[in-house]
C-alpha cells in the first residue's frame, strides 16, 4: 500500500467513524417513536428495523446518491450533482428525516472542505458548499459525502461501505439509549448486517440516479409522528 492510498483509507475511516462530528448522534432515523409506540422491543426487532432501513432505504435511496453525486463531481459537473441532491431530498418525506439529512450535510462540508484544501479535488468540493450555502441545492449527507469523498480520493464503494456503517453504528447507538441492549447484542447486530450491505454494493454502484427507490412506510410514518411527540430525547 502506498503513501497515498494508506491516507486516502485513513480518511475513508475518519468520515465514517461516530468521532467526526456531522452531528447524526442526535438522530434515531424513526427508532424513538417505535420504541415508544412498542413497535421495537429488544435486540431482535431493532436488527430487523434496522436490516430495512438500510436494505430498503439507505442504499438504494441515499447509496445511489452518493456514488452517483461522486461520479458528477468527478466529472466537475456540480449542475448533476445538484440534480441528485434535489431528488434524494424530493425522496425523504418525513420533514425530520430531510431536515437531519441537511443538517449532516452542512457539517460534512464544513468540517472536510478546510481539511482537503490541499487535494486536486478540493475546488468542486469548495463550490459545491458554496451552493449549499447559497441555498441553490439543500445539501443532503449522502450527496455532500460522495463531493466530498471525490475530493478526497476516495472511491464510490469505499465511501458507499463508510456512509452505511456510519449509519448503522448511529441507529445502534441510539437504540443502546431507548432500550435494554448491551454492546454485545449492539455489536452482533452490526456484524450480521455486513452480508447484506456489501451484497448490494455492485448493484448499487451500477444504479442510475434517477433509478433511485425507497420502501420503508411504518418507518417513515413513525418519523412523522416523531415530529409531535410531547417527549423526544433525538431530533428524528
Amino acid at each position: 500500500m502506498t503513501s497515498d492510498s494508506a491516507q486516502r483509507f485513513l480518511t475513508a475511516l475518519q468520515l465514517a467513524d461516530s468521532f467526526f462530528p456531522s452531528g447524526m448522534y442526535a438522530h434515531s432515523h424513526g427508532l424513538e417513536s417505535m420504541v415508544s409506540r412498542g413497535w421495537v422491543r429488544g435486540a431482535c426487532k431493532v436488527e430487523g428495523y434496522l436490516r430495512s432501513l438500510l436494505v430498503w432505504s439507505v442504499l438504494p435511496s441515499d447509496g445511489v446518491a452518493l456514488v452517483n453525486a461522486r461520479a458528477a463531481a468527478q466529472m466537475g459537473d456540480l449542475k448533476t450533482a445538484s440534480d441528485i441532491d434535489w431528488h434524494l431530498y424530493s425522496m425523504k418525506l418525513p420533514e425530520e428525516l430531510r431536515l437531519a439529512s441537511c443538517l449532516a450535510g452542512r457539517r460534512i462540508l464544513d468540517e472536510t472542505t478546510p481539511l482537503l484544501a490541499h487535494r486536486v479535488g478540493s475546488s468542486v468540493c469548495t463550490h459545491f458548499r458554496q451552493l449549499v450555502g447559497d441555498r441553490e441545492t439543500p445539501g443532503t449527507g449522502a450527496v455532500a459525502l460522495g463531493v466530498v469523498a471525490h475530493a478526497a480520493g476516495i472511491d464510490g464503494a469505499t465511501a458507499l461501505l463508510g456512509f452505511c456503517h456510519s449509519f448503522a453504528v448511529g441507529v445502534l447507538g441510539a437504540a443502546q439509549r431507548l432500550l435494554p441492549l448491551t454492546h454485545s447484542e449492539a455489536q452482533q447486530i452490526l456484524y450480521s448486517l455486513h452480508e447484506p450491505v456489501a451484497d448490494m454494493v455492485s448493484e448499487i454502484e451500477a444504479r442510475h440516479w434517477q433509478d433511485m427507490t425507497s420502501f420503508t412506510p411504518q418507518a417513515d410514518i413513525a418519523s412523522m409522528l416523531h415530529q409531535h411527540d410531547e417527549v423526544r430525547m433525538f431530533a428524528s
